[in-house]
């Protein structure tokens, strides 16, 4: 069997509701929306954390990013000193696109990185180069190597934050890396992760990519402007699979790294969440589920949607692996399985619970502050489990039918809460560090 391409676009803080397909009525996606139409949306996949770096971190070693002591953003050296945390991802932990190289296919990453380097003061200068986890090619940013500067490829990093022009343009010079390198070589196998930076802020909407949205105040005029913007861009790159004759032989995922940034005018952030409760930065659904969809034809079913089976983003890499025919290394111990089974329109169940541990749980939901809660959390299908182990806060939810997460159900099965607390705890207590959780 010919091994397929795949190609994983990851955006940054695209909420769960910021998809017309996903329900959004306002908000224009139509390049997503028809790549739906083309392949399966699930609408139970959750990151292994409610912020990038950590997140990042399990698609590239498939653990929970804990285990490597990501517990938050890379940022300064201070900070990251202060929540015990390295300045990079350990260059020997378990690396997909290293094994996918070493496997016989092209690799790539293009757009943000975040897992060490990036040039200012967020950055590690010391950081190695995305380069060295595995990739042919790379132009990154929150990454140290080739990047941009506005709308010209730069040799070496830069902090990119404030460049307002590489931000108004970077979905489509990420697009544009991402085809040419395709283009080299379109009969070998390859592997890339288009990791967008929209709609993280800071939003630089030109005025032409305003124009469909003039009419709206703010912030939703530059929000909308900028996921418009991004899905056109991602439109352009299927078309582009299409025109180079690899479409049919692309496994193609759409997803995001947590949910969306809270709704500030002066940062143009309007993100949606639906009925979810909470948001980035915070373990609440809002923070950690988010879009996941799926096109590989002859394999995931056409215009299906998928809303009984969990699938975490640290089963990403087994996923990979196993659709690409690679054995798994028998010293990585992923935390996650193979859900190849659910991308094939089959039954799939993980056996394990999902798990997160989060240090710096002050986080905003819905219009409300969430202070110190919740630290850990455990999902075993439609319920989730929520603590503070320095509080003794518990909290357990049925998030079927409570998607809002309203009512604490704890009390009415204290055998479930036992099993998944000890659980929970055991994992927290086994991770490097853990004697320097905050309490």
């Amino acid at each position: 069997m010919k091994r397929p391409n795949i190609l994983f676009i990851l955006a940054d803080d695209w909420g769960y509701g910021d998809l017309g397909c996903y329900g959004n009525p306002d908000i224009r996606t139509p390049c997503l929306d028809r790549f739906a139409e083309q392949g399966t949306r699930y609408t139970r996949f959750y990151t292994a954390s409610c912020v990038c770096s950590p997140s990042r971190c399990s698609f590239i070693t498939g653990h929970y990013p804990g285990r490597w002591q990501v517990h938050a953003h890379f940022a300064r050296y201070d900070l990251n000193e202060e929540r015990h945390m390295p300045n990079w991802l350990d260059i020997a932990a378990p690396s997909l696109p290293r094994l996918m190289h070493q496997n016989g296919y092209r690799t790539a990453h293009y757009g943000k990185w975040h897992l060490g380097g990036g040039g200012g003061i967020n950055g590690h200068p010391d950081a190695p180069f995305v380069k060295a986890y595995g990739y042919d090619d790379t132009r990154t940013w929150n990454g140290n190597g080739p990047t941009w500067y506005e709308t010209t490829p730069w040799p070496f990093t830069l902090h990119n934050d404030p460049d307002a022009v590489w931000a108004a343009n970077s979905s489509r010079m990420s697009v544009d890396s991402t085809i040419d390198f395709i283009s080299q070589a379109p009969d070998e196998p390859f592997y890339v992760n288009l990791w967008l930076k929209d709609p993280h802020a800071p939003l630089h909407p030109t005025k032409e990519q305003r124009e469909p949205f003039a009419h709206l105040p703010e912030p939703q005029q530059t929000y909308y402007s900028v996921i418009h913007n991004a899905d056109r861009h991602i439109g352009r790159l299927l078309d582009a699979l299409d025109e180079l004759g690899v479409a049919d032989d692309t496994l193609v995922i759409f997803s995001s790294d947590n949910g969306p940034e809270i709704r500030r005018e002066r940062l143009g952030t309007y993100g949606s969440v639906l009925n979810l409760r909470g948001r980035k930065h915070c373990l609440f659904d809002g923070g950690i589920r988010v879009p996941f969809i799926v096109r590989w034809p002859g394999h995931t079913p056409v215009g299906h949607v998928v809303d009984d089976t969990w699938i975490s983003a640290v089963d990403l890499v087994p996923t990979f692996l196993a659709a690409a025919g690679i054995p798994m290394p028998l010293s990585w111990n992923p935390d996650g399985a193979s859900a190849l089974s659910a991308l094939h329109g089959q039954e799939f169940r993980r056996g394990m619970p999902m798990m997160w541990e989060w240090r710096n749980a002050d986080c905003t939901g819905n219009d409300e502050a969430i202070t110190g809660w919740p630290m850990l959390a455990i999902r075993l299908e439609e319920y989730m489990l929520m603590l503070n182990p320095v509080t003794g806060q518990r909290a357990l939810y049925d998030t079927v039918a409570d998607e809002g997460q309203t009512r604490d159900l704890a009390k009415d099965k204290p055998t479930l809460v036992r099993t998944l607390a000890g659980q929970i705890e055991d994992y927290s207590r086994s991770l490097p560090g853990y004697a320097t959780r905050p309490g």
